[in-house]
């Protein structure tokens, strides 16, 4: 790849780089002099973010994330005049600050400016959140970045203090957990084989391992070893936020760790049964019916909820198979640390929250009656 190199556009600086057959011309510094050193060396620097994001698979196509806005650079604490006077200002500033990867910006970050775009709220105003329809798990998670903003911006001397900071959280109802009975189980694997049969291996597999969708939908021949019986979970095939809603990126697991799980006798079985002749290490084990990625939503809404309809089954999604898994681990006295260890989660904290119901569940005493 050509380097990238600042150009003199009459005076002003400017970019020019091609990626992916399509061209790309813009001046990263609003106002900036090209015959200024400081502007030059931001320039190159830059230029240099450009083309590592590029080689990190990670590149902006919108250019956001590689632009000095305008605000950012007119908010300054020394001016009254020029302190905020809306809430989106500071908060673009911040979120230009914190220089995210695309994905991780176009995802909450970009759904909390959506909101505050549309209520349009002055600086310090919190009515626009508290009087919001937000589930609490979202108004509670919304007011943390909101906090952390306004942290940030006292520091910058663009605020005198945190709105946020004497709102507290919502109380978060714990959801009701029905993993599917063995019965079901078996209804759901019978209707996927009459109703759904390119499927079938995709659900037996949700089910045996307990593994995220993503996780599954990104499950590549490379990752399993028959001779040790070995499936090793070590990235996802997940949604890519910043893209179309279909476009999937390749990323690593959730917590960012690897796990190895031993295949049961079924499992093996399972994949020894799809395994092609000539096995392409990188090829997926899991595609829709033309040999394309499978994607989530579509899975749900065209084939999912379908067969459970037609069984007769009261609908759960599809992350409920992780449930399933989880808690039938727990009732064949699967220790907690190993129920953990299956689901990728880094301690047991989470398994405590969600099944700590099911672990050492007493019976009742025998009475005389």
């Amino acid at each position: 790849m050509r380097k990238i190199e600042p150009i003199n556009n009459n005076g002003s600086i400017q970019l020019k780089f091609s990626y992916a057959g399509r061209r790309y011309s813009f001046n990263p510094i609003p106002k900036g002099d090209y015959n200024d050193t400081r502007d030059i060396a931001t320039a190159r620097a830059i230029a240099t973010q450009i083309q590592n994001d590029i080689l990190a698979k990670n590149f902006d196509p919108t250019l956001d994330r590689y632009r000095l806005t305008p605000k950012l650079q007119s908010l300054q604490p020394s001016n009254p005049d020029s302190k905020p006077k809306t809430l989106i200002e500071v908060w673009d500033c911040w979120v230009t600050s914190l220089n995210l990867p695309v994905a991780t910006r176009e995802h909450h970050y970009k759904a909390i400016r959506q909101q505050i775009v549309k209520a349009n709220p002055d600086f310090m105003d919190t009515a626009w959140l508290t009087q919001s329809n937000l589930a609490a798990s979202t108004f509670n998670q919304r007011l943390g970045y909101l906090k952390a903003c306004f942290k940030w911006a006292i520091t910058k001397g663009l605020a005198d203090n945190n709105p946020y900071d004497g709102l507290k959280t919502r109380k978060v109802s714990p959801k009701s957990v029905k993993p599917f009975t063995t019965k079901e189980i078996t209804a759901i694997i019978r209707g996927f084989e009459d109703l759904a049969p390119h499927y079938t291996p995709f659900v037996k597999f949700l089910l045996a391992t307990g593994v995220r969708t993503s996780e599954a939908i990104g499950l590549r021949w490379g990752h399993i070893d028959f001779d040790q019986g070995i499936v090793t979970i070590q990235e996802s095939l997940s949604r890519d936020w910043a893209g179309n809603g279909y476009k999937r990126v390749r990323k690593e697991t959730k917590t960012g760790s690897d796990r190895q799980l031993k295949m049961t006798e079924a499992l093996r079985s399972l994949l020894e049964s799809l395994r092609p002749f000539q096995l392409v290490r990188d090829a997926l084990v899991f595609t829709t019916v033309t040999g394309k990625p499978i994607d989530d939503g579509n899975f749900r809404e065209r084939y999912w909820l379908k067969v459970l309809t037609e069984i007769g089954i009261t609908y759960r999604n599809p992350y409920t198979t992780r449930h399933t898994t989880a808690s039938h681990a727990l009732e064949q006295h699967t220790p907690i640390t190993g129920v953990a260890y299956l689901l990728g989660h880094k301690d047991t904290r989470m398994v405590m929250q969600t099944y700590g119901h099911m672990v050492n569940r007493p019976s009742l005493p025998i009475m005389p009656l």
